[in-house]
């Protein structure tokens, strides 16, 4: 892969963690004026207290660069994302609510972005990872493997007014019904007939492939950043508002105790 520049954020915090160790943020400027920001390592590419500042640096570099036009996504290995590294045992902690919030914080500067966004969906985005991709402008995944799916349900574990925010702006109402009550879980080929992705191209190296093609045919018309910006935030001015809400602990702790 060509590019021009190339830098790593360390989640060092969390390098003795098997299941959410080794994340980090890897960023590349390409031919194109196109950054594409990778969630690298051989673990789920949990959200944490340590990943999500990560994730949020690397959206601060990619923003100070006038040359940046549009932005792309994805992951390393099995996973886009498998969501956030809640404690289910103690589901209503500070530190829960507290990671939630940082959530929060982190899907609305997707949302809201001043430049294009695409997600190359490269394997399994679960919860909060479906709903990472689902805040961008664009999302390709790959045909031949991964899912899609919110598995809050399945887990006792209700929505928070901004995700579910996100969730429902995103998606057409049968499509958002059937994920949220049911954790369907959807391929490349049915996520497109939801109408939860715009493409599902065969493998992961085409799926990277048609999201860059879309991100340069994008960033070629170089929009005016807050003229981009400021029609995403009329689009989504109530989302907005929801994923503002600071996380509460009355639905949680009641969910956990049924």
């Amino acid at each position: 892969m060509e590019c021009t520049g190339l830098s790593y954020i360390g989640n060092k915090a969390e390098r003795g963690q098997k299941r959410y160790l080794a994340m980090a943020v890897r960023l590349e400027f390409l031919p194109g004026n196109v950054y594409v920001l990778t969630l690298v390592g051989d673990g789920e590419h949990r959200f944490t207290p340590q990943s999500i500042p990560e994730i949020m640096a690397a959206l601060d570099k990619v923003e100070a660069d006038p040359k940046a036009c549009a932005l792309v996504t994805t992951g390393e290995g099995k996973f886009y994302s498998n969501g956030l590294s809640l404690s289910l045992e103690d589901r209503g902690s500070k530190e829960n609510m507290q990671l939630i919030d940082q959530f929060h914080a982190l899907l609305k500067r997707i949302l809201t972005y001043p430049i294009p966004t695409v997600a190359a969906v490269n394997g399994h985005a679960v919860a909060g990872g479906c709903m990472v991709a689902l805040a961008h402008d664009y999302r390709f995944m790959r045909a031949d493997r991964g899912f899609m799916f919110l598995s809050e349900i399945d887990i006792k574990l209700p929505f928070s007014p901004g995700m579910n925010a996100i969730i429902r702006c995103k998606l057409p109402v049968m499509t958002y019904h059937k994920a949220m009550l049911s954790a369907f879980r959807y391929t490349g080929q049915t996520a497109v007939e939801a109408g939860m992705v715009h493409s599902s191209p065969s493998d992961l190296q085409s799926t990277y492939q048609e999201a860059l093609k879309l991100a340069k045919g994008l960033a070629s018309r170089n929009f005016d950043r807050v003229v981009y910006q400021t029609i995403k935030k009329q689009m989504f001015k109530a989302e907005i508002k929801e994923l503002e809400i600071l996380a509460t602990l009355e639905p949680i702790v009641a969910s956990s105790k049924l």
